[in-house]
C-alpha cells in the first residue's frame, strides 16, 4: 500500500504544486486565481489536458499547443519538485499531524519561493493564510507558547540583520518580506531548528553568489534557499543537531 498512497501523493503534489504556480504568477498581477489557465504567449485558453502537471508538459513537447512558442522547463521541474517533496513527507513522518504541518509549510513556501524568483516578491496574503492552521495544531498540541516563541525570535533576528544591514550598507540585506516570512516559519521550526535553517539558507545563497558573481544583477531570490534550509531543518534539523553537539563533546 505505501507504493500506491506515494504515487497518488506524488500526483496530488503535482496537482497542487501546479496550482501554485499559477497563484504565484496571477496575485503580483492582480489577477483573479479562478480564471481558466492560457498561454502566456498567445493568451489562448489552455485545453484540460494542457494543465496536467508533468505530462501536458510532455504531451506537448514543452510547446503551447496553440502558438507552439516553448512553456518554460521550470513549470515541469516545479512540478515534478512538488510532487516528490509531498510524497517525501509522507514517507518520513506517515500520516500524521506532522504530516499536515510539513504539507503546508511545502505549500506556503513553495508559493512564496515561485513568487520571489519571478518576482522578487514575498505574497504577504499566502503565509498570513499558511499560519492560521499552524496556530490551531500547535494550540491542539498544547506547545504553542514554544513556537511563539520561536517565531518571535526568528523575526527579531531577521529584522536585527536587516536593520543592520541597511545601517551598515545603506541598502536591504534582507527584503521586508524575508523578514516577516519567519512569524510562519517559527510555527514549523522550533526556535534551534529555525537557527539551523537560517545558517543553511545563509550557506546555500553563499554558494550561489560566489557561483554567480559575475552576474550584472547582484540581486538574488531569497527565498528558494529559505525554503531549502527550512525543509531540512523540519525533517533533519535534530538529527544535525544532535550530531554536532556530540561531535563537540558537549
Amino acid at each position: 500500500m505505501i507504493i500506491v498512497y506515494s504515487v497518488l501523493i506524488f500526483i496530488l503534489g503535482a496537482l497542487f504544486t501546479s496550482f501554485f504556480h499559477l497563484i504565484a504568477q496571477r496575485l503580483p498581477n492582480k489577477e483573479s486565481i479562478t480564471g481558466r489557465s492560457y498561454c502566456p504567449h498567445c493568451h489562448h485558453e489552455l485545453r484540460l489536458i494542457d494543465v496536467m502537471p508533468i505530462f501536458g508538459y510532455l504531451i506537448n513537447r514543452g510547446k503551447c499547443h496553440y502558438c507552439k512558442l516553448p512553456i518554460p522547463i521550470s513549470h515541469l521541474i516545479t512540478e515534478f519538485i512538488g510532487g516528490l517533496l509531498f510524497v517525501g513527507s509522507y514517507l518520513m513522518v506517515g500520516f500524521s499531524i506532522e504530516l499536515a504541518i510539513a504539507w503546508i509549510m511545502i505549500s506556503i513556501l513553495m508559493i512564496e519561493t515561485i513568487s520571489d524568483q519571478t518576482y522578487m516578491i514575498v505574497i504577504d496574503k499566502i503565509w498570513i493564510i499558511g499560519i492560521v492552521p499552524l496556530i490551531i495544531i500547535r494550540i491542539f498540541q498544547g506547545n504553542i507558547l514554544t513556537y511563539l516563541l520561536s517565531a518571535a525570535i526568528m523575526f527579531s533576528i531577521l529584522y536585527l540583520f536587516s536593520w543592520l544591514g541597511q545601517k551598515i550598507y545603506h541598502r536591504e540585506a534582507f527584503g521586508g518580506g524575508d523578514v516577516k516570512l519567519y512569524l510562519f516559519i517559527g510555527f514549523v521550526l522550533t526556535i534551534e531548528q529555525g537557527i539551523l535553517s537560517l545558517f543553511l539558507a545563509a550557506l546555500f545563497g553563499l554558494v550561489y553568489g560566489l557561483i554567480r558573481k559575475n552576474k550584472t544583477n547582484p540581486e538574488i531570490a531569497l527565498v528558494p534557499f529559505i525554503f531549502a534550509g527550512v525543509v531540512i531543518a523540519f525533517f533533519f534539523g535534530n538529527s544535525m543537531i544532535d550530531w554536532y553537539i556530540n561531535l563537540l563533546g558537549v
